[in-house]
């Protein structure tokens, strides 16, 4: 197991450092914070609050390609053999994102957003869980462009993070609000 966490370790920091070529005209850094609330089911009750740093690296007309990197802290417990479990970490990982954008009039854009990534945790999540989850984020975003150089957005994210095993797999879903703010750095 301690094998297994650090070769995803080893691959989450190559993607960070991982040279790319921007095609987008401006280095514009994007950070988004969610606060997601749990989707009820199977006995899992967890909240997740995320910062995830996205860099554009591409465009092309009205899709942009991003990666970044998400520190998150999912929180509360679930019920594992029948008994309630605190379940609790701090997770990082590598993450890429495609958006894909309309302009709604003047400075107001409409997008929809879909990422994914692996989560990297401190400890076992959730109970019982491994030390590592992909995390998959997709949801509608309004952005206003207060200039050509920097946006807010709101947006309603829905989450998935599952360890992808079939044997055992203690995922969980959850969903909320989303609010970021772009501009150069």
């Amino acid at each position: 197991m301690r094998r297994l966490s650090l070769l995803v370790m080893v691959i989450a920091i190559l993607l960070i450092c991982m040279p790319g070529k921007s095609y987008a005209n401006d280095r514009n850094l994007e950070l988004d914070w969610d606060y997601l609330t749990p989707v009820h089911f199977n006995g899992r009750y967890i909240d997740t609050v995320s910062l995830h740093t996205l860099e554009k690296i591409s465009q092309n007309n009205n899709r942009s390609v991003y990666r970044g990197i998400t520190v998150t802290r999912p929180y509360g417990y679930i019920f594992y053999n029948e008994q309630m479990e605190a379940s609790s970490a701090v997770g990082m990982g590598p993450i890429y994102m495609i958006r894909n954008e309309v302009k709604f009039s003047g400075k107001l854009y409409g997008a929809f957003d879909m990422s994914g990534g692996v989560m990297i945790y401190d400890q076992t999540f959730p109970t019982e869980g491994r030390n590592y989850d992909f995390m998959w984020r997709m949801g509608p975003r309004l952005i206003y462009k207060a200039s050509r150089n920097s946006s807010v957005n709101i947006g309603f994210t829905c989450m998935h993070v599952s360890d992808g095993l079939k044997t055992h797999n203690p995922s969980y879903n959850a969903r909320g609000i989303s609010l970021g703010v772009m501009t150069d750095f």
